[in-house]
């Protein structure tokens, strides 16, 4: 399957779309910017779109990064490293990440990867318990969570199997 590129877009007609896209679904600058790029739009006229979209509040970084870190928590069950990466490399602000970041609660965070570590190790077949404490973290970090909670969750969890 190859890459064909959009078909080049007037200013008036990315406007347009951009505002349509934006009106249905939060979006930030650095995704708006990539389109403009990938409709061929000039590059002066796309700093134009994009700041009428903002003057507009058609973006928002702050109520794109809200909804992202709700969606990622509650749909993807992503933890907090995870999705702190993703929005950094939206290029959303630092304080903003940190602002949106601060809406999620360590407790509910907490609670989220018990239950998907215990539903992880209900699936694992290997009765080896070195190897599936390896095989738990692993699955607990590339979810986005730090190293310590992992490890500490999943101690939680093998006591409380075992008991």
């Amino acid at each position: 399957m190859s890459y064909t590129p959009a078909r080049p877009k007037s200013r008036e007609e990315a406007l347009k779309v951009l505002m349509d896209r934006c009106a249905r679904a939060e979006i930030c600058i650095a995704d708006a910017r990539r389109l403009l790029t990938r409709w061929s739009v000039e590059p002066e006229d796309q700093e134009s779109i994009l700041r009428e979209l903002l003057k507009e509040r058609f973006i928002d970084e702050s109520r794109y990064a809200a909804a992202f870190v709700r969606d990622k928590l509650n749909f993807s069950r992503w933890g907090s490293r995870k999705i702190s990466q993703a929005l950094y490399q939206k290029r959303i602000p630092a304080d903003i990440i940190r602002q949106a970041m601060e809406q999620a609660t360590e407790v509910s965070m907490t609670d989220r990867l018990k239950t998907d570590l215990r539903r992880k190790n209900h699936a694992i077949k290997d009765e080896d318990t070195y190897k599936r404490k390896e095989k738990l973290l692993r699955f607990g970090v590339s979810r986005g969570y730090d190293y310590e909670t992992v490890s500490e969750t999943i101690e939680q969890i093998l006591q409380e199997d075992r008991t």
